[in-house]
C-alpha cells in the first residue's frame, strides 16, 4: 500500500519535472541555456535525494528539449 507521504513526494516529482519542462519549453541554442538545464535538473534530482522517479522525470523533460532543438536546427537549415 502506498503511504499518503510517498504519494506526496510522487506529485512532488511530477510537480516539479512540469514546472521544469515549461520553464524551458522555449529551447534556446544558446550555451548558458543549457547550462542552466543542466544546473536546476541537478537540484530537482538532488531535492529528492536522487530518487529514480525523479531522474527519470528529468531525463525525459530533457529529452524532449534536445528533440525540439534538433528539430529547430535541421528546420534552420
Amino acid at each position: 500500500m502506498v503511504t499518503d507521504e510517498e504519494l506526496k513526494a510522487v506529485y512532488g516529482m511530477f510537480t516539479d519535472a512540469w514546472k521544469f519542462y515549461k520553464k524551458y519549453a522555449d529551447v534556446q541554442q544558446s550555451d548558458e541555456y543549457w547550462e542552466a538545464v543542466v544546473d536546476e535538473s541537478g537540484q530537482i534530482a538532488k531535492k529528492y535525494d536522487n530518487a529514480k522517479l525523479a531522474i527519470a522525470l528529468i531525463l525525459a523533460a530533457i529529452d524532449e528539449l534536445e528533440r525540439k532543438s534538433k528539430e529547430m536546427k535541421q528546420n534552420a537549415t
